[in-house]
This record gives C-alpha cells, structure tokens and sequence, in this order.
C-alpha cells in the first residue's frame, strides 16, 4: 500500500485524537428529565429523555418520542399539538376552550405545580419530572386537568430495558488512532524489507 496513505491516515486519527478532548471539555453533560403527557381518553406516555444540561423544556420534548408541533412566537415557542392533539402550526390556538397545560412534579409533595414560565424558557433539572396534560380552563384560566402522577423513579420503572453497551467516544477514536499507527508502523516495516 502507498506510504502517503498511511502516513494521512495517521494525521487524521491524531487531528481527532486532539480534538476529542477538546470537544468534550465543550460538552456542559447531559441530564435525564422524566414527562408525563396526558391525553384525553387515552393512556398517559411516560418517558425519560436524555438532554443537554443546558435544555429547556422544549428541547426535552423536541427530543423525546413523540410527534410535536410548535408555533414560534413572541414569547418562545407555542406548543400546538402533541402526536396529533392539539391544533395545526399554522393555527396553533385553533381551540378556544382547550390547550396544552404545562406542569412541573413537586419533588416533595409529589404533586403537580402549574409551571410559570413558557416551555422555551424553563430549564428543567436534572431527574425533574414535567407534566403535560390538554386541559380545558376555568373562570380564572387555571387549568382543570392533570397529568397522572409519576416519580422520577416510577418512570424509570416503567422505562427501563436493558441498553447495550456503548463505547465512550474517546475510547473509539484512541481505538482507530492505535489501529492505525499500527497499520503505519506495519507498512514502514513491511517498506525496509
């Protein structure tokens, strides 16, 4: 094989090797935030999603496994419809008497709070729990309906499933920067003979 190959090769596995580190000295960690979305006549879905520690609300939803509609507005993003309840992005408020209630679990009363801030502009900590619920209101535009309760803890008991093992990141590039100084170090000796 040609020297220059390898040679280009090995400069590109130590570009990512240096890189890599620099990358995840960037990276601010992940965190892990549960939701509960209640529909109407319906289950609740709970999951947990994995998130940067800086995500907001609505990256939470945006990454987890629904389907989501969202208007952006003046005020963040609007949140229109959740797999198919709700209104259209192109007419997010289409329902007069019904939106998207949005609540944060009370750690210590498990119990649901209505949440004060938009979901463009809360940034959820790591292990809270969310809640979403299409709720109609009352006299005073509080919402009357909430999502079932469920702990951190109680949705990881209902999520769980064996996850394969990954490799870390840096492991894998160390891994192709060692196989390829190797496939160098072969093709210099196999060059002296």
């Amino acid at each position: 094989m040609n020297r220059r190959f390898f040679v280009a090769a090995l400069l590109v596995m130590l570009v990512l090797t240096v890189g890599a580190p620099l990358a995840l000295a960037e990276d601010g960690g992940t965190k892990r935030v549960g939701i509960v979305i209640a529909y109407p006549e319906s289950e609740a879905h709970v999951e947990i999603v994995t998130v940067p520690a800086a995500a907001t609300t609505f990256d939470v939803l945006a990454a987890a496994d629904i389907d989501l509609v969202s208007e952006s507005t003046d005020f963040g993003p609007a949140l229109c419809s959740i797999d198919n309840v709700g209104c259209p992005a192109d007419n997010c408020f289409c329902d007069p008497a019904h939106f998207w209630a949005y609540y944060h679990l009370n750690a210590e009363s498990d119990g649901w709070v209505s949440a004060m801030q938009g979901i463009g502009a809360f940034v959820p900590a790591d292990g809270a729990v969310e809640g979403f619920a299409w709720s109609g209101f009352d006299e005073s535009f509080n919402p009357t309906v909430q999502p079932p309760v469920y702990t951190f803890a109680q949705i990881e008991d209902l999520t769980s499933s064996p996850e394969p093992v990954g490799i870390p990141e840096p492991s894998t590039i160390l891994l192709l920067a060692s196989g390829a100084a190797g496939l160098a170090a072969y093709a210099r000796m196999k060059a002296r003979r």
